[in-house]
């Protein structure tokens, strides 16, 4: 396990590169932010389901927290993503793909210039109702002590200041809080 969580955070770290490039920082403005932070490598399992379900949805929509998720495939369908005209895309990467969402501190930093990605899990078609969905998600934390007050290359007159300055740390701990994961 240890070394494909290294093997996420390096392909992470590219991934940050490239994005530092196309915001005219240094190419290793995330590299001293996102060693040794607070990154998680969870699995998720969703059982096969057995009877009529309440709902439709086995995750309600949401966004992630982190700077960028990174989900190499998964054994069955059901991510969908919400588009920017307001539908919802069904996602299935290929064995070859990766998923790559934009996280919150992410959207934060950069003045909503790039846009967290609202994501949910739907139920499969009852023909698959018997298959279970296991999915493996790579969460990229960066330390908390990141500071997450807007680039200054991101805040124009078109584009007012959305966020007040905040670390991670800080940011992570009220997430946490507003989702009920943390105690207030």
């Amino acid at each position: 396990m240890a070394a494909n969580f290294t093997a996420h955070l390096k392909a992470g770290g590219q991934l940050l590169e490239a994005i530092a490039i196309h915001l005219d920082l240094p190419t290793d403005y995330f590299q001293k932010q996102i060693i040794a932070g607070n990154s998680i490598l969870r699995s998720i399992h969703y059982p096969p389901i057995r009877e009529e379900p309440a709902s439709a949805i086995r995750a309600e929509q949401h966004e992630d927290i982190n700077l960028i998720t990174l989900l190499v495939g998964a054994s069955a369908g059901g991510l969908q993503l919400l588009t920017a005209e307001n539908k919802w895309a069904s996602i299935m990467p290929e064995a070859d793909e990766i998923v790559i969402n934009v996280g919150d501190m992410l959207q934060r930093l950069t003045n909503n210039y790039l846009k967290s990605t609202t994501h949910r899990v739907v139920n499969p078609p009852r023909e698959e109702w018997h298959l279970p969905r296991l999915s493996i998600p790579f969460f990229l934390h960066p330390v908390s002590t990141m500071d997450l007050t807007c680039l200054d290359s991101c805040v124009t007159t078109d584009n007012p200041l959305h966020y007040e300055p905040i670390t991670a740390g800080e940011y992570l701990d009220e997430r946490l809080r507003e989702i009920g994961l943390k105690k207030k």
